[in-house]
């Protein structure tokens, strides 16, 4: 019984009771857009198995949003051993270029806005902005593509601190000082409207998707941060230019956006 109780305590001392290290993990910053290899340069080696996989716990990461991020990786060897590193995935913004939309919307957005204002204040600040500095003649500059008529009207608006457009020029303002300030914004359009075409957005500053749109509207209405209900109380009160498919966008919260 002796000597079987010793074979048994050898057997016991065998067991593999240590964990995999995983080499190679490090804060990463990345600017939007960029594709991400999370498992690039990671490894794991176990003192038994040699070479184990990693693997990678990205789930925190919204590559559509700059922020900073922590991913998990973990290794586990034959025997059941775990091991895991935590690290920090940072997602910028790009830096603008002299010349571009992105730059002139971060200098109207400095302009327009302080450090001490809230999200909700900021984007309030962005609808009055463009509001009440755009008049509203019919007319885009470039019908065809936001960038450009983000560029032109925020040229315009730089050097004359004013200037003209219709519903599409009013919206990639809109957009332009709404990525600058980092809130996530879809593009919507409007069917079968007998008052004609109308595009606009839908803002998601982190409490879900709101309507947006600066447009200035023959009745004084003011679409800012609303609700699927209250655009609705709008098109039943007999203005169809928010009429949509509305399967084809994300629904509003139910609660009124305040700030």
């Amino acid at each position: 019984q002796k000597t079987e109780t010793k074979k048994d305590s050898k057997k016991e001392d065998k067991r593999d009771l240590t964990a995999p290290v995983i080499s190679g993990t490090a804060d990463k910053t990345f600017t939007l857009g960029d594709k991400i290899a999370y498992l690039s340069g990671i490894t794991a080696t176990d003192d038994v198995d040699g070479e184990v996989d990693v693997e990678v716990d990205k789930s925190a990461v919204d590559t559509d949003t700059p922020g900073t991020y922590e991913v998990t990786y973990k290794a586990v060897d034959a025997a059941g051993n775990v091991a895991t590193k935590t690290a920090n995935i940072t997602i910028e913004k790009p830096a603008p270029v002299a010349g571009t939309y992105q730059a002139l919307a971060e200098e109207i957005l400095g302009n327009i806005t302080t450090s001490s204002m809230s999200t909700g204040q900021k984007l309030r600040a962005i609808f009055d902005y463009a509001h009440n500095k755009i008049g509203y003649t019919g007319t885009p500059y470039d019908g065809s593509n936001w960038e450009n008529e983000a560029l032109l009207a925020l040229t315009e608006l730089k050097k004359s601190d004013y200037t003209g457009g219709d519903c599409f020029t009013y919206t990639s303002v809109d957009k332009a000082l709404l990525e600058a300030l980092g809130v996530k914004t879809m593009w919507l359009e409007n069917e079968n409207s007998p008052t004609g075409d109308h595009a606009w957005l839908l803002v998601d500053a982190g409490t879900g998707w709101y309507h947006f749109d600066s447009t200035r509207m023959y009745d004084g209405f003011e679409c800012f941060m609303l609700t699927d209900s209250q655009v609705q109380d709008y098109i039943n009160r007999g203005n169809s230019i928010y009429r949509r498919d509305m399967s084809a966008y994300p629904a509003t919260p139910s609660e009124e956006f305040s700030y």
